[in-house]
């Protein structure tokens, strides 16, 4: 995508760089998530600003990857969430357009710090489960899920 001055201007009234390097998204947001929404033009659909920052100064989004912010992966105190301030940021040279599971191994939350799955079982050794998302699974609850769904079964 190439955007036109009208494009980037209106991009740039919305960026404002910070001391950190961030370029903090001060437009519309779309939803409680966070993330900033931009629309690039009167009529256009609005799409999240950081990947439309990602797709003006650094190229076309590959398919099947998602745009994460390095950042937040570079600032060990930010814990993630809805009011993490990286996912306002905007700045190209802070995101990377990486895999989604890539993208969740990097997040940073109360459940990636868990050493333990809900039950109390260890998320460490043979009882983990890493997903190709990138979620950490129980062995041993994920057995006992399936042995309950195969009791089930009356077939």
């Amino acid at each position: 995508m190439q955007p036109n001055r009208a494009e980037l201007a209106r991009f740039q009234r919305y960026a404002k760089p910070q001391a950190s390097g961030c370029w903090l998204w001060t437009g519309p947001h779309g939803t409680n998530d966070g993330y900033g929404k931009f629309q690039s033009a009167p009529g256009k659909n609005k799409i999240m600003a950081h990947r439309w920052s990602y797709e003006a100064f650094v190229g076309p989004i590959p398919t099947g990857m998602q745009i994460d912010h390095k950042c937040h992966t570079d600032d060990i105190s930010c814990t993630g969430g809805a009011g993490c301030p990286h996912r306002r940021c905007v700045n190209p040279q802070h995101l990377e357009a990486v895999t989604p599971s890539e993208n969740t191994m990097r997040q940073r939350h109360y459940a990636r710090s868990r050493t333990e799955c809900p039950k109390g079982h260890p998320y460490d050794g043979d009882n983990l489960i890493m997903g190709k998302d990138g979620k950490r699974r129980c062995r041993e609850c994920d057995r006992a899920r399936k042995r309950r769904t195969v009791a089930a079964d009356p077939a």
